[in-house]
């Protein structure tokens, strides 16, 4: 940022974040990951499925893995879980079967958006240190996977890309007052399982084609096999897109100059 430019609070605290980054040798990155974990997990699980993966032609990738905060959970007694955002009901479904049925309680909105509060911090962090918002991907698992629709869609800038795997698009309702330009124009990809009994298929689909329809670039990918999990199938296929995502522009080969026509130009031109 220019020198004597005034900064808000979050810029300056991203810009302290940045210059720690800075400070690290060979930290000079091209791109980055910033990859979301589900409640209850730490980033431990989801670092050890992408430890061999390596991104061709992406330049340097620096891949950031933060921890969501320790916070009371309602589904466990309010005892003290990593979640980024409360959830008050498991399964994540249409229906909650009953006498008689009834909607799930869905999750407060002031508290999903501290949670995208949180990971707009790290981009912003990023953005400061020379990374732009569209070489930055944004990837996740369950939890984590719902803050990363709800951080990709309210974007006013476009990002490289956007993973949700086994996730929901949490308070689904406030989607036509919150989707923003760079949501619009940011291409994601959706990985679910068909027998996920943790986040209804059905519903994720619904939601997918929602998105669909409101002009978002998402594909929705469902794997029979899969449960709630990231298993080898999908995997495979969130590598590929990340890979695609990240894939550097070639740069066209600079045309020599035209030779001058004057000999004496000429002449100079060959001995160097």
């Amino acid at each position: 940022m220019a020198e004597g430019v005034e900064m808000s609070p979050e810029d300056q605290a991203a810009a302290e974040v940045a210059d720690l980054w800075r400070a690290a040798p060979g930290q000079e990155v091209d791109s980055a990951v910033i990859w979301l974990h589900h409640q209850g997990e730490s980033e431990a699980i989801q670092q050890m499925m992408f430890n061999d993966f390596t991104i061709p032609n992406a330049g340097r990738v620096r891949w950031l893995w933060p921890r969501a905060p320790l916070q009371p959970s309602s589904i466990r007694g309010h005892s003290l879980v990593l979640q980024w955002f409360d959830v008050k009901e498991y399964p994540i479904c249409r229906t909650v079967r009953g006498v008689p049925d009834r909607p799930r309680k869905g999750e407060d909105p002031e508290d999903v958006q501290k949670a995208v509060a949180r990971v707009e911090a790290a981009v912003k962090a990023l953005e400061v240190e020379g990374v732009p918002r569209r070489r930055i991907l944004l990837g996740g698992f369950g939890m984590g996977g719902a803050l990363v629709l709800k951080t990709v869609l309210q974007s006013r800038e476009p990002f490289a890309g956007g993973v949700v795997c086994s996730a929901w698009l949490p308070c689904a309702e406030d989607l036509a007052e919150s989707l923003r330009e760079g949501g619009i124009t940011t291409e994601m990809l959706w990985c679910h399982g068909a027998r996920d009994s943790v986040v209804e298929p059905v519903l994720a689909a619904q939601q997918a084609k929602m998105l669909k329809e409101a002009g978002v670039q998402i594909r929705f990918q469902l794997f029979p096999e899969a449960q709630f999990e990231l298993s080898r199938e999908p995997l495979l296929a969130v590598q590929a897109f990340i890979a695609r995502c990240l894939k550097m522009e070639e740069k066209d080969e600079e045309e020599p100059p035209e030779l001058p026509t004057d000999g004496t130009q000429s002449a100079l031109w060959l001995h160097h």
